[in-house]
């Protein structure tokens, strides 16, 4: 976490101090620091604002020495350095350069919440040095203590106003934290945004940047020349989902960053990528599925937090398998399923991961009441997701449970369709049965004491295993919905029923006998396909 504006009120040099505005906006962090030694309005003055967008997190100071009479050229400066991002100013001198902060520098901090310090007026013996040095080294400790930046950059770039909020603000506080040159450049290298550390590099990166990157192909750091000095290059690694997504390169001067620096870094361009995108609540929300069931509980609790979404209350995850592989996204999918879900559940995260849409919500407590809630989506599912095999989980714990169901999920959904064909929405337990039955199928002395109970049956009457598959897996042990499917009368089915009872002595209606049947008839069909 970086110092911020009340840290530096208590550091030793800055005894004395008076905040003159700006009281509720002491916590607001501090990178730098920077001398505003020249501030008339001028030519110069506005090349200079016009090239600098964005400047976070620095603390000026100065004694507003050639400005020291005209006051309406005071808070033109407050105005623009406040426009590009700095925290605060600090004035020197007050009483013997600067006469007076006048009343009307004070109201307009106040009306932009902008810290205005005061050191102790009419002092001589206060120097720019002591100040500079003992800021800049709370900030390299700051920095020494917390290696994680992800977390601390993405509050402050969301603590922006959104005309504020772009990727090269970002880029311009990673710069200054890293203390090197941060370079976005698209998948071809034809095009770059570069934010330089110091700022002097810019025109030498720009002039030789082609020609460093086309030495780097195949590799991921370089050693180039910087004058009498050398610097390091390193490309970070790519965590965008889509291939054509831009790369990122770091050049520090001297040292080479380190490889957890250069993973936050791509871990911080691609979420503020994704989530100050078109769609931020959307992008948001995929980020934080995605920590979730990467069973990525920092993350999931940074932008959980970030974001006010109180993830813990999350005990329920729909997943939606595409049946045909080549189906894309489908916004309009993703509309309708939102409309249903949100009719039912105060609580809601939709979003893809990888091919499948995924959604997880606030389910009852009660078994009942969530079963009603299935009842009531059910016909609406079959309507607008037919070409999607669905699973529903409940009373997931945590991040771990999420991250296990959903691989099981994807391992064994083919073998659970192919043991349910009927189900429209299969259940934790069907995926967990799908996933023993496979493990029986490399069991070869096991799979064949099943394999004898249906030979029986088969040597008999081939459709006897038919009407038991139909009534142990189609229907919940119901004589009448398994004649409906088989199109044959009720007292068929019972007639078939006792014959293999008498055949087989297991009984299929009670347990334990109706589980040799049921694990029988499940390995018959996953075998047939």
């Amino acid at each position: 976490m970086s110092i911020t504006l009340a840290d530096v009120l208590r550091l030793p040099s800055m005894a004395g101090a008076e905040v003159l505005s700006g009281h509720n906006s002491l916590l607001q962090p501090v990178e730098s620091i920077n001398v505003l030694e020249y501030a008339e309005i001028s030519d110069e003055l506005e090349q200079f604002f016009g090239s600098n967008h964005y400047e976070g997190s620095e603390l000026i100071i100065t004694a507003f020495a050639n400005i020291r009479n005209d006051i309406e050229t005071q808070c033109e400066n407050i105005r623009r350095y406040h426009s590009i991002g700095a925290v605060g100013f600090i004035l020197f001198y007050v009483g013997f350069l600067l006469p007076e902060v006048d009343q009307r520098l004070i109201d307009l901090c106040n009306e932009l919440e902008f810290p205005l310090i005061c050191m102790p007026k009419g002092r001589l013996n206060i120097r720019y040095s002591e100040i500079i040095g003992e800021i800049m080294f709370e900030v390299f400790r700051s920095r020494q203590r917390e290696s994680y930046f992800v977390s601390d950059l993405l509050q402050r770039i969301s603590d922006l106003p959104p005309h504020q909020r772009n990727i090269k603000a970002l880029m311009r506080m990673l710069s200054d934290h890293l203390h090197a040159s941060v370079i976005l450049t698209d998948p071809f290298s034809q095009d770059h945004l570069c934010v330089c550390w110091p700022r002097a590099l810019l025109d030498t990166i720009q002039d030789n940047l082609s020609k460093w990157l086309r030495k780097m192909e195949g590799l991921n750091s370089l050693q180039i020349s910087l004058g009498d000095s050398i610097g390091h290059l390193r490309r970070c690694p790519v965590l965008f989902s889509d291939p054509g997504e831009r790369c990122v390169y770091l050049l520090k001067y001297k040292d080479s960053l380190s490889e957890d620096v250069l993973w936050q870094t791509s871990e911080l361009i691609r979420l503020f990528i994704n989530i100050w995108s078109k769609n931020p609540q959307k992008m948001v929300t995929t980020e934080i599925v995605r920590a979730i069931i990467n069973d990525d509980v920092g993350q999931m609790t940074r932008l959980s937090q970030l974001f006010n979404i109180d993830v813990s209350k999350l005990n329920q995850m729909w997943l939606f398998h595409p049946k045909d592989n080549s189906q894309q996204y489908s916004e309009s999918i993703v509309r309708e399923i939102t409309e249903y879900f949100s009719s039912h559940y105060s609580l809601l995260l939709i979003s893809y991961y990888e091919e499948n849409l995924v959604v997880f919500t606030c389910a009852p407590d009660r078994y009942d009441q969530r079963q009603e809630l299935l009842d009531n989506i059910c016909p609406l599912l079959a309507q607008s997701c037919a070409n999607y095999d669905i699973v529903c989980y409940d009373c997931l714990q945590t991040t771990k449970s999420v991250r296990n169901a959903y691989l099981d999920s994807v391992a064994c959904l083919d073998a659970a369709r192919k043991i349910y064909p009927e189900k429209l929405v299969m259940r934790s337990s069907d995926i967990l049965f799908a996933r023993q039955c496979c493990a029986l199928l490399g069991d070869r002395e096991r799979l064949q004491q099943y394999l004898d109970i249906l030979n029986q049956l088969q040597t008999a009457n081939p459709v006897l295993i038919s009407t038991l598959e139909t009534y142990l897996l189609d229907t919940p042990s119901n004589m009448a919905q398994t004649a409906k499917l088989l199109f044959v009368h009720l007292n068929t089915i019972k007639y078939r029923l006792h014959i293999a009872q008498d055949l087989l002595g297991y009984v299929p209606s009670q347990m334990p006998d109706a589980y040799p049947l049921y694990m029988a008839v499940s390995l018959n069909r996953l075998l047939r396909e």
